[in-house]
Order: structure tokens, then sequence, then C-alpha cells
């Protein structure tokens, strides 16, 4: 039977001591959460590293982190690609979406394997596949190279974001809300950091290369502790008489996206935001800069990076400040919020007041961190830890496809009745979708 483990065949590994677990291989074992006392292990190797919890936190965080910057690295050099290759607006959003259709169905497929294979066996190469995606970008010369280039990155993070967020479970059970707090500032972060990272590092007389250098060098870097640390496996602990977990590929196969059997309600919830403020997120990233250039009178790429950023950046420090809510008002409120900032933003454009474009973009993104992060803990604390993996896949597969048709539809709509209305209708149709997402939660018991 070939050995699938993540300690691999023949590779040294730990194993444990006491009644219940002499002589069990750790991968075998399943220790519960990463809370094995480190003197109980018996490592040998140079390469097996004990890294401390606090040391696995960081780096999860990290990969988590650097793969959704370099997913978003583009976005201020996008109007300079336009130029140099006769890109339009809507093939912007083309790019955009070639990077959901890449995720959502690998995140479909494989989400479950790190409940079988463990965290590090899908991070790991995630973080080197984004590196080689890095590497695509930065010397397309189409629009066709262009899109194998989003879509390498959109695999590499299908790849990591279940396993990351479970991974981060894993480790800190007795902080749920600081999981979660970590898994949307992460996500949230990167994607807020990414144009602005890309325009600090296209200042240069390679804005087309250095960005992209630069960050793959980053997740190579990072490739290195995380392939020397030490693999635990996720979930509790196997009873000696249970057969291990894999036993052969079949179990590999892809499955059906499953709801979780409690808390399906607020998993719904959470989905349902999570779907709208994506479409936002995703809209904002990719007509921001041109969306901000006619208002704000520049064509910098800094300004249209902050312009972007700004609706993400707000929506990452809410969620890592304000403390989670189980109060459905107070959640709602935050939904309305998100339809009040769009509201702003397209009212600045109409009334030509750059001032209603920044105070829109920070309480859409404010009050949106603040419901989102509420109905996300509340689903992610009603998972079960055996599938943690497997049904959170199934609900960023669901948030991310908001970055997909939405997205194409506004750039289908910029091209045929210009970008100010297509903006304006798709604020409107988000708006409403805030609402009745509010009026859900009032409603829920």
């Amino acid at each position: 039977m070939a050995d699938l483990s993540p300690a691999g065949s023949g590779l040294p590994s730990a194993t444990l001591s006491g009644p219940s677990g002499s002589g069990t291989r750790l991968s075998e074992a399943l220790l519960p959460l990463e809370l094995a006392p480190r003197t109980q292990l018996q490592l040998s190797g140079v390469s097996r590293w004990n890294a401390l919890r606090g040391v696995r936190v960081g780096l999860v965080a990290a990969a988590l982190l650097l793969l959704l910057i370099g997913a978003n690295l583009a976005t201020p050099v996008y109007p300079l690609l336009q130029q140099r290759l006769g890109l339009t607006a809507f093939d912007t959003t083309l790019l955009f979406t070639v990077y959901v259709f890449a995720l959502v169905p690998v995140l479909a497929a494989v989400g479950h394997w790190s409940d079988l294979l463990g965290r590090r066996a899908l991070i790991l190469p995630a973080v080197c596949l984004a590196a080689s995606g890095d590497a695509i970008f930065a010397t397309a010369h189409s629009f066709g190279q262009l899109a194998v280039g989003r879509a390498v990155q959109g695999i590499a993070v299908a790849l990591a974001t279940g396993a990351a967020g479970a991974a981060l479970g894993d480790l800190l059970p007795d902080h749920p809300t600081l999981a979660a707090k970590l898994t949307l500032a992460c996500s949230a972060g990167g994607v807020a950091f990414g144009p602005i990272v890309g325009a600090a590092l296209a200042g240069g007389r390679n804005p087309l290369l250095t960005p992209f250098l630069v960050h793959a060098l980053a997740l190579l870097t990072l490739c290195v502790p995380l392939a020397l640390v030490h693999p635990r496996m996720p979930g509790a602990r196997r009873h000696p008489t249970e057969p291990p977990r894999i036993t052969t590929a079949f179990h590999l196969k892809p499955r059906r996206l499953a709801l979780p059997v409690q808390g399906r309600r607020t998993f719904l919830l959470a989905a349902g935001a999570g779907f709208i403020s994506y479409a936002v997120f995703g809209v904002y990233l990719s007509l921001a800069p041109a969306f901000s250039a006619g208002l704000l009178h520049t064509h910098s790429r800094m300004v249209g990076a902050v312009v972007a950023a700004l609706l993400l950046g707000s929506s990452a420090t809410a969620q890592l400040l304000v403390p989670p809510t189980r109060s459905p008002r107070l959640i709602a409120l935050g939904m309305t919020g998100l339809a009040g900032g769009l509201s702003l933003v397209v009212v600045a454009q109409y009334a030509d007041l750059p001032a209603l474009l920044f105070l829109g973009s920070v309480l859409g993104g404010t009050c949106q961190g603040i419901a989102f992060r509420s109905l996300f803990t509340s689903a992610v604390a009603a998972m079960d830890p055996a599938s943690r993996a497997s049904q959170m896949s199934t609900l960023w597969v669901i948030v991310y496809l908001g970055s997909s048709l939405p997205i194409v539809a506004v750039g289908a709509l910029a091209r045929s009745c210009g970008l100010l209305p297509a903006v304006s209708g798709f604020a409107a149709v988000a708006a409403a979708g805030c609402l009745a997402l509010a009026g859900a939660v009032l409603r829920r018991r």
C-alpha cells in the first residue's frame, strides 16, 4: 500500500510516547490540533523542524497573505498593459474572471485534500506555483499569456485557501475568534495591499517586471521554512483499531460540495455576504483606477491603487480591530452600511465630489468587515473539525463566485454603455442585495 502520509515513505517520522500512542507514527495518530507536547516528539534529522505553534501560525498567515497580494499585484499596471497590448476594460475584467474560473473548480475538487494529507501538503505547492505564476505574468506579451498567468495564480490560491484557514483553526483551537480573524484579515489584507505593493514596485524602469520578480523571490524565500517544518496532521486522535484516513488514492477523488449540518443558516448568510462583498471587491480592483482617473484628474498608478485598496483596507482593519458580534441588528447595520458606501461612490462621480469617493469606500469597507467577519466567525465555529477544510472550501467557492459573473457583466456593460452607467447599475444591484441580506439576518432566530 502506498504511503500517502505527509512524512512520506522512508523518511524519519515522529513517534508518540505514552500508553495510548506508543510506537504510533505522528502522521497516523492524527494528533489533535497541533497540541502535542514538544517533549513527547522524538524527532530525527535536521529537516524535521518542530516549530513552535506561534511560528506555525506566522508561516500559514504569511503564505495566505503573500498569495493574495500576488493575485492582486497587477491591478495598478493594468492601464499600462492596456496601452502596450491594446486591452480594453472588458479584457481587464476577463482577466479577473479567468482567475476565478481557475480557482473555483480546483477549490471544489481538492478542498478536502488537506483533511486527509495535512495542511502543509497543499500550502507548500501553492506557494511554489504562485511564484511560477509571477514569472508567467512578468514575461507575458499577449492577452493569452496574461490569462495563463492569472489561471496559475488562481490555482495556487485555490490549493491554499481551505488548507490555510483550516490550519489556523487547528493551531488555535482555544482561540477560534483569533483564527477566523487571521484568516479574513490575511485574505482581505492581501487583496488590499496587492495594488499598493504593485504600485510601489512599479515606479522604476521596469514596471511590468519588478513587482512580479520581487514577489516571486519573497514566495521562494517562504518555501524554505515551509519545507523544513515538521508536518502534523489535523483532526482528532485516531483510535488504534481504526484504519488510517487514506488507504487508496480513491479517497482523494473530487467530492460534491456539501453544506454543514450544524449552523447551516449562518453558513448561508456568511456565504451570501461574502458573495456580494467579493463582487464589490472585484469591480473595485478591476475598474477603480479607470473609474477614479477622471474624477481625480490624475493617471498616477499609486492614486489608482490607493482608491482600489481603500475599500479592502478598511475591511481588513475593521476585521482586525472590531470584535465579532452576534447581534443581528449590528450585522444588518453593517450590510446596510456597505450599501450606503456604494451609493456614495456613485454619487461622487455624478456630483464631481472626490471626497465622497473616499468616504464611501471607507464606510463600505468598514461596515462590510464588521458584518462579514461576524457571520464568518459563527459559521467556522459551527464546522466539524474533521472536515473543516472541506466545509471551508465550500464557503470560499460560493464567496469567490462573486468575483466572476458579476464582473463580466459590468465589463460588458462598460463596453456598450460606458463605465459610469455600468458601475452605477452594478452598485444599485449590489446595494439591493445588501439590504435583502440585512433583512434575512434580522429574521434569523
